[in-house]
This record gives structure tokens, C-alpha cells and sequence, in this order.
């Protein structure tokens, strides 16, 4: 079952507000919803924003209007992130202008552009824009599609018609949904974001297949069978592949790019065991290790720190009591 919640919050300034003070708090919320950035204004004057945010188990969306802002992902604040997203920004109204490397991105309404949130990024936007913002971790999206990084069109603006418009519209109307659905959203969707992103990747990369049918067939049945039975210690490399029909041959070649069974294997064991402690935070590490799939401690410790830089023990130092979030 899926987890999801909700939150609305407008910022504004006024006689009582300085420009800074409201900046500061546009940061934060932004930083929450979406990525750290700094934020300033494009314009003197009064200067609004709002922003309604269902946050997923692994992904997010934000439907986010305000005046003209300009937004600067600096590299420092890429270095200190914990995690690596892909980030989609559906253009809703006004325009977007969008620098990542090396690539300028002039996105209008209508428009759909992806960008990694492990590189720094400086957008301009105009004023009263609106966007739909899809977040979702980078690994899980280029598994999902069969595709390496570099494959991925970054700061590479798209209309959003067609078949790819049927992707944009799905992710508008999720971002639109009433509070009182997150729930339901959780439940049903949480698990198609990820697909319908790669999904998304594809169309704009012009690719019906990232891999021959039958590897790419045997890449999904290998993924399903791990997502059933990542948790447990005793899984094999030949129990996949028994599991799936293939030789060990096989199955090595059709995860060749995507880092083998065994690293796949890795990162959904770490991943269940940051979502674990976010969950309790007091749970003692050796269980987590233990209901991750972990055969022993020393393996987890050493399993997770090569996945995200921290130790368990580090990580969940870090976490916010409050949110349960780095």
C-alpha cells in the first residue's frame, strides 16, 4: 500500500513581510516540494506564490504558480543532495526559460522538458506562470525505461500533444487531485508514476523500445520478480533467472546497462531501508537490515553507505522528526 500526503502553502509579500523574509520562506517550501534552489524576484513590487504538493513514498508532484521568479540550483547544493531525480516540468501557462547543461530550454504553455536534479540548473520564469512539476528518483525512471543517463533529452523543451500530451495530462490531473484523494492516489497510482515517466523518456527520445523486444520483455520480468522478492536474504542470482526462463548468461546481458541483478538487487534493499527508517526512526538498525533483506549487518552497512554516502546510522541523524525527511 502506498503512502501520500498532501499540503497547500501561499507566500506573499507585504507591509508586514519584507521581500527577504518571503523569499525565505518560498525557499523553504519549494525545497520541500521540490529540490533546494535559491530563489529571487524578477520584479519590484508585491510578489506571490502558491504551491500544492502530494508527496508519494518515492516521487512527488507540485503544482506551483507565481510571479516572475528566478530559480538557481547552484552546485553546491547538487553536492549536499542525498538523493538524484529526474525532474519534469509541464508548462501550464506563462513561459519558462531553463539552463542546464550547457542546453537553454525556452519552454512555453504547453510545453513539456525534463532535467536532472544532480546538476545545477538556472530557470527564469514569467509572470503568474504555472507548472505541473513531476519528481521522481533517476534510477528508477532510466530502470523502468532501459535507458542510460546520457539518453535522456535534458533541458530539451517538447510539446506536450500527441502521445506524449496523454503523459502530461495524466501527471496535470494527478497534481489537480483534492486532498481528501491523496490517499486513494497513493494506493492506485504511486506505482505508475515511475512508469508513465519512462514512459514520457521514451516518447521524447523518439524510441518505441530502448533494448531488442525479447531483452527488454526479460529486463520487466526480471524487475518483477525483484520487486516481490528483494526482502529476501536467501534470493539467488539463478533463482532470478530460473524465475524468469533465462540462462545466467541471459540475465546478466539484459541488466548489463542497468548494473546487474545483484547491484538492482542492492538499491531496492537500501531503498526499502531509508524508507523503513523514515517510517521509525527508533527501530534498532539490525532490524531494518533485517526486514530489507540484508543477510547481516556488516553487509548492510556496507550496502547502504555505497548507495547514498551515509551510514544507516548517519542517515537517520539527519532525518527530521517532523517529516521523517532528510
Amino acid at each position: 500500500m502506498g503512502n501520500a500526503a498532501s499540503a497547500s502553502a501561499e507566500v506573499c509579500s507585504s507591509s508586514g513581510t519584507s521581500a527577504r523574509q518571503a523569499f525565505e520562506q518560498w525557499e523553504a517550501i519549494v525545497a520541500d516540494a521540490v529540490v533546494p534552489t535559491t530563489i529571487e524576484p524578477l520584479a519590484k513590487g508585491h510578489w506571490h506564490g502558491r504551491v500544492s504538493s502530494t508527496q508519494f513514498d518515492r516521487s512527488s508532484l507540485t503544482l506551483m504558480s507565481a510571479s516572475a521568479q528566478r530559480v538557481i540550483r547552484t552546485k553546491r547544493q547538487v553536492e549536499q543532495a542525498s538523493a538524484e531525480f529526474l525532474l519534469v516540468n509541464i508548462v501550464v501557462e506563462g513561459s519558462n526559460w531553463t539552463e542546464q547543461n550547457g542546453r537553454l530550454a525556452d519552454s512555453p504553455a504547453g510545453s513539456i522538458v525534463f532535467f536532472d536534479s544532480a546538476r545545477p540548473i538556472e530557470s527564469r520564469t514569467t509572470e503568474n506562470s504555472v507548472s505541473t512539476i513531476v519528481r521522481a528518483p533517476m534510477r528508477l525512471v532510466l530502470e523502468h525505461a532501459g535507458l542510460i543517463r546520457e539518453e535522456i533529452p535534458i533541458a530539451t523543451p517538447m510539446p506536450a500533444t500527441g502521445a506524449l500530451g496523454v503523459v502530461a495530462g495524466f501527471f496535470r490531473g494527478l497534481a489537480e487531485l483534492p486532498a481528501n484523494e491523496t490517499d486513494r492516489a497513493a494506493n492506485i497510482l504511486e506505482s505508475e508514476i515511475a512508469g508513465m515517466l519512462s514512459t514520457a523518456v521514451l516518447l521524447a527520445t523518439g524510441q518505441s523500445s530502448p533494448a531488442p523486444s525479447d531483452s527488454l520483455y526479460t529486463r520487466q520480468q526480471v524487475m518483477a520478480v525483484l520487486r516481490k522478492r528483494y526482502t529476501d536474504p536467501e534470493l539467488t542470482v539463478d533463482e532470478v533467472a530460473h524465475a524468469c526462463l533465462v540462462s545466467r548468461r541471459t540475465l546478466y546481458r539484459v541488466c548489463e546497462d542497468i548494473g546487474g541483478p545483484a547491484a538492482l538487487v542492492r538499491r531496492m534493499r537500501v531503498e526499502h531501508a531509508r524508507r523503513l527508517l523514515r517510517a521509525d526512526p527508533s527501530r534498532p538498525l539490525s532490524a531494518i537490515a533485517a526486514a530489507s533483506g540484508f543477510a547481516s549487518d556488516r553487509h548492510f552497512y556496507r550496502a547502504f553507505r555505497e548507495e547514498t554516502g551515509l551510514t544507516p546510522g548517519q542517515f537517520r541523524t539527519q532525518l527530521d522528526p517532523g517529516t521523517g525527511r532528510p
